[in-house]
């Protein structure tokens, strides 16, 4: 099995490497219009034909037509070293979320940050500002900061970002934030700042109010302008594709046919097809923390 999957591996060249690496990271999820904007290939034809490699080899699947949605397989969690949420099966509104964090990323990509994916990597930033590991939000007693954009900024300090889930309470989003990143906010409130990112103007609208209320104030009672000074709201100027969902089967048959045991579908039959998911927000320019560098 691992030569077979070694074999796989040899026909992956640097830059399909660092693409489907950095689909696991962001969340396992990517449009073709996103692939072509992470650098999969310089034109569009090609990033079609990549893609289709990459399916055929069994690194990624494809879950939703109208417009391709991809997924990453386990061949790509083995590739990365650990095991990651990314490739088990998601409803539609997760992976609306993981696309809208795809996009966060494009457009961040040109902010004076750095971002950190490796999770020990994410530990050690905070451990050179000061902060602990038992300061940083723990699950099972460990620290946790898989779901979270950690970026290094430039100017100094670190910044986290958390996409905001759709059919979520965005004032619980807000709180939780807060409240998870409360103790480093303490003990370092001039070096980090926190980031909900919103895919549509009425959340961006709806999450600026709740950033003012008391109760996340409260979060830090001793120091309660920490949390105005820290909290930013990032307005994403791409909105998620409409997508419709393929009804996927127990096993992944890519990865079948990667190993030799996929079975060719029935001639003449169509595609099934989940219901269609759509975001019907409209492009605005936000601000965000990283411009206030340059005032």
């Amino acid at each position: 099995m691992n030569d077979r999957f070694d074999r796989r591996l040899s026909v992956l060249d640097d830059s399909a490497q660092q693409f489907i690496k950095a689909v696991a990271w962001l969340g396992g999820y990517v449009t073709t219009e996103q692939a072509h904007g992470l650098g999969i290939r310089n034109s569009v034809p090609r990033v079609h034909v990549e893609l289709k490699n990459l399916e055929s080899w069994g690194f990624i699947k494809r879950v939703a037509l109208y417009p391709a949605v991809y997924q990453v397989t386990k061949s790509v969690t083995r590739l990365l070293g650990t095991d990651l949420s990314a490739r088990h099966r998601h409803p539609a509104e997760t992976i609306r979320t993981r696309l809208l964090a795809v996009n966060f990323y494009l457009e961040a990509a040109n902010w004076p940050v750095e971002f950190v994916f490796d999770h020990q990597q994410k530990i050690a930033n905070f451990r050179q500002l000061g902060c602990e590991p038992c300061l940083l939000p723990q699950r099972a007693g460990k620290p946790y900061l898989w779901e979270d954009f950690v970026m290094h900024r430039h100017a100094g300090g670190l910044g986290v970002a958390a996409v905001d889930r759709y059919n979520h309470s965005a004032f619980l989003q807000l709180h939780e934030l807060v409240k998870r990143f409360r103790r480093c906010l303490a003990f370092t409130p001039d070096q980090l700042k926190l980031m909900l990112v919103v895919g549509t103007d009425a959340r961006y609208r709806l999450c600026t109010r709740l950033a003012r209320h008391p109760s996340l104030q409260k979060l830090l009672p001793s120091m309660p302008k920490a949390v105005t000074a820290a909290l930013r709201l990032y307005r994403v100027q791409q909105a998620v594709p409409a997508f419709r969902l393929l009804v996927q089967d127990n096993r992944d048959g890519r990865e079948l046919r990667a190993l030799g045991l996929h079975r060719p579908a029935e001639p003449n039959r169509s595609p099934r097809l989940a219901g269609a998911v759509q975001d019907d927000a409209k492009d605005i320019d936000s601000g965000f923390w990283p411009e206030e560098e340059n005032e």
